[in-house]
């Protein structure tokens, strides 16, 4: 950043700094023999603050089978580094938020900030960071530099209400003018408010993505917060303009998300806005509703499959022949030769990671035990070639119907599983139903007749009030549902009820 920039912003009378319970935040966060006490202390002069700090603490992000009815207890479910960082992101947006504007769209600033933090929260998460408080605070800030810059310099985003909907354009357009962007001198900003070195290092860096493999735990800090971005516009801009494919393929070269990944961070993110909203006190950080942003993904990334296919084989072939045919060889074990689907093996894994994550979090997940009618019936009359042809129709049947974010895999025999990552249970009985009408209007043509194949669906949602002790009990849950929906007739989908009697649904097929 060039020295007279640097001296300009900080002879700004109106320029954005910490409010005083933010630096006494600071201050206690450099102490390493900090106390609970005094921190308890600390928030409790402020009443708004540690009311967030109580409400964030009794959130699904912190779900605790026990509520926290003080400060107190509040310190030790979120522990100290955390309060911190989250009292710090609560004060400092209080105070920059009262800044006025000289051309700086404010409204859509601080959408896109809640926004990004939370997507940055949800990257950390999915890359297994212990750090994410600091993720989401560096993501929150990272773009805190255009207060400073639309302090310093009154006509530098004036009239330039569409640019700021690029934030690439936006960039370039900075530098153009100033030798230098919102990142170089948010980064300056965060040194000169004594923030840790790895907040202002992914702040500097947020528009440089490094797009190779890395296990550098600050590198994949980093490029959790300059992803967060990019992903928060997906939920924002207008459904033409959203860069799904792109901002896919960052995350797999950057940080190894492939594409089903990468979706359920989606859906982690459009699970997460409710409380980001209600927290920071934020309407409709996303103009639609996630649901539909989700389900714009899934068919864009599909899409993105088909004609990138000859664009990933060439990647393949350049790369080194040993680790490409390892890769290969690794997806290879996760599938179900005849279906294309997932196989048993690696849906025990996903329902593992799943079932952990939605437990930590306090997110929902819902699971979906699948199972064909009438289909040894066709099998028997018709051959097992035919019975085969029926389940890879039902593979792409139900790949129709359900979303990126899902998971699909074939449970054994004619039984398929699909897990719903931040599903609640309404949302999921609407998939379910979806599928079997699908199901209900396919007809499957074997020689010269004509047949149809129904299925009956069980659901399962485990969520904070309603949490089972463990995946295999969650899995249960859903098969004692499909229990159900045979014994009421099968083409049909049943909720999982408690009082549902434990069995096979396999031996009632």
């Amino acid at each position: 950043m060039k020295p007279e920039l640097e001296a300009h912003l900080r002879s700004i009378v109106n320029f954005p700094s910490p409010p005083g319970v933010a630096t006494h935040i600071i201050e206690l966060a450099r102490d390493p023999d900090i106390e609970m006490g005094k921190v308890a202390r600390a928030l409790s002069l402020d009443s708004a603050l540690a009311t967030k700090i109580l409400r964030i603490a009794n959130s699904p992000l912190y779900a605790q089978r026990r509520k926290s009815d003080n400060l107190r207890q509040a310190l030790v479910v979120l522990g100290l580094n955390a309060t911190l960082t989250l009292a710090l992101s609560f004060s400092l947006v209080k105070s920059l938020r009262t800044g006025k504007s000289n051309g700086l769209d404010h409204g859509w600033y601080w959408r896109r900030a809640l926004l990004a933090a939370t997507a940055a929260r949800a990257l950390g998460d999915a890359m297994h960071q212990t750090l994410a408080e600091e993720i989401f605070l560096a993501g929150l800030l990272q773009d805190v530099g255009m207060l400073a810059l639309d302090q310093a310099l009154p006509d530098l985003y004036r009239d330039c209400a569409e640019l700021q909907r690029d934030h690439v354009a936006l960039a370039a357009h900075e530098r153009r003018r100033l030798e230098a962007d919102h990142a170089r001198v948010g980064a300056w900003l965060m040194r000169t408010w004594n923030l840790p070195e790895r907040l202002y290092r992914a702040i500097e860096h947020t528009h440089d993505v490094e797009q190779r493999p890395t296990s550098d735990p600050a590198l994949v800090f980093q490029r959790c917060v300059a992803l967060s971005g990019p992903l928060a516009d997906l939920f924002l801009l207008d459904p033409s303009k959203r860069p799904f494919p792109e901002t896919a393929l960052a995350a797999e070269r950057a940080l190894g998300l492939d594409k089903t990944a990468f979706g359920q961070v989606l859906g982690t993110v459009g699970a997460m806005i409710p409380e980001t909203e209600a927290i920071f006190e934020s309407d409709a950080l996303a103009r639609e509703h996630p649901e539909l942003v989700l389900e714009q993904a899934r068919e864009v990334l599909m899409l993105r499959s088909l004609v990138a296919l000859k664009e990933m084989n060439t990647l393949r072939i350049a790369a080194e022949s040993s680790t490409s045919r390892a890769l290969e060889l690794e997806e290879e074990t996760r599938r179900d030769a005849m279906t294309g689907v997932y196989n048993r093996a690696y849906l025990d894994q996903v329902l593992a990671r799943e079932f952990d994550n939605a437990t930590r979090h306090g997110w929902p997940l819902s699971v979906a035990f699948a199972d064909l009618d009438n289909f040894k019936r066709i099998n028997d009359r018709y051959g097992h070639q035919a019975g085969d042809r029926i389940l890879q129709a039902t593979a792409r049947i139900l790949r129709s119907n359900t979303r990126e974010t899902d998971i699909i895999a074939r449970y054994g025999g004619e039984e398929f599983v699909v897990v719903l990552p931040a599903t609640d249970a309404a949302t999921a009985h609407a998939i379910c139903e979806r599928i079997v009408t699908a199901f209900q209007t396919t007809e499957h043509v074997i020689g010269s007749e004509h047949a149809q194949v129904t299925i009956s669906i069980g659901c399962a949602t485990h969520a904070p009030d309603n949490a089972f002790e463990g995946a295999s009990a969650f899995v249960d849950a859903a098969d004692r549902a499909l229990y159900t929906a045979k014994l009421r007739g099968r083409n049909r989908t049943v909720p999982f009820d408690r009082q549902i009697p434990s069995r096979r649904a396999a031996h009632l097929a």
